[in-house]
Parts: C-alpha cells; sequence; structure tokens
C-alpha cells in the first residue's frame, strides 16, 4: 500500500521556475504519469486531489508556463509605459485579457502625458531653456531670458559702473527671491 499524501495547502507554498530540457520533458512528463495511478497515493481524496494537480503540472510543461510569465511581463512594460512616458492603457476585457492600445513593436520617445516622469524632465528642460536662454519652447514663451536681461541691465549702466557691486546686488537680489 502506498503511502503518499498530497498536501492540502500545495497552492498556498511557493511556486518554482524549473528549467527542463525540451529533449527531455517526455520523460518528465511520463514520470508525472505514475503520480496519476491510483495506487501511487494512500487514499481516494490524496488521489482525486493529487491526480488534478499533476495534470495541471503536465499542461505547464506543455505549455511551458510561458503565457503568466509573458503576461506579467506585459503589465510590468505598461507599467513602466505609463509611469515614464504617459501612455495610459484600457482593458477591453478580462477573459480572455485586452488591453489597448497593444504593445507595439517598437518603442518611441514621445512623451503622451506632461505628468508623467518624462514629461515633467521636458517640462524642467523647456523652462530652463526659455528662462535662461530666452529660447522659445513649446510650453513656454516668456522671453528674454535671464542671461539676455542681465546682459541689457550691465549695458545699460555703462563703461564707468563697478560690476563687481552690481553683481554682488544681483546676487542679494536672487538669494531674496530663491
Amino acid at each position: 500500500m502506498a503511502t503518499n499524501t498530497f498536501p492540502e495547502d500545495w497552492r498556498d507554498q511557493p511556486c518554482f521556475l524549473v528549467s527542463i530540457p525540451r529533449p527531455l520533458v517526455p520523460y518528465v512528463g511520463g514520470l508525472l504519469k505514475i503520480a496519476e495511478q491510483r495506487g501511487f497515493w494512500a487514499s481516494d481524496t490524496d488521489y482525486i486531489a493529487g491526480f488534478s494537480a499533476v495534470v495541471e503540472l503536465e499542461e505547464c510543461l506543455m505549455s511551458t508556463c510561458l503565457d503568466v510569465l509573458l503576461a506579467q511581463n506585459d503589465a510590468l512594460y505598461r507599467l513602466l509605459n505609463t509611469a515614464l512616458m504617459g501612455v495610459t492603457y484600457e482593458t477591453v476585457s478580462e477573459s480572455p485579457l485586452v488591453v489597448e492600445p497593444a504593445i507595439a513593436p517598437h518603442v518611441t520617445l514621445d512623451v503622451h502625458d506632461q505628468d508623467s516622469l518624462m514629461g515633467r524632465i521636458d517640462r524642467l528642460t523647456q523652462l530652463v531653456d526659455n528662462r535662461l536662454a530666452g529660447t522659445e519652447t513649446p510650453l513656454y514663451d516668456q522671453l528674454p531670458g535671464i542671461k539676455q536681461q542681465l546682459e541689457e541691465i550691465i549695458a545699460a549702466l555703462g563703461e564707468g559702473t563697478d560690476l563687481t557691486e552690481v553683481i554682488s546686488n544681483l546676487e542679494a537680489i536672487a538669494l531674496l527671491l530663491a
């Protein structure tokens, strides 16, 4: 009489990803067939639970369990793409899972939402370009920039002005504004 009992909490236990070389998969599947036999288990309850679990495991061997891993990889990609680039995804159906837009075969660096991480960096870059250099950007068009304003102030003071005092006064003003 066999003494193999099936654990009741098997679904609560950690799972392992086991790499089995392709030529050995039929042999591993064949060895699992032993656990499908009624005589392998200590009781009918163990047999029913064990048989069901072994059939699930054999199904995983045939599908290589990659569908679950790929779905999680796609979910992680969508999470990062939303956070970094601002792409918005929508779940069209749960079973089977259909999410739109589909993951593109190539990646662009287009910012889809200014509140995404890359959008915020783009906004800051445009703000600095606009305010310091006076460059007109898609988001900011306040001209002239600080650099140009300082040059105009220095030019208006003339050649006889002590620039050391002017610069220290400008630094004091900048510190007060910060």
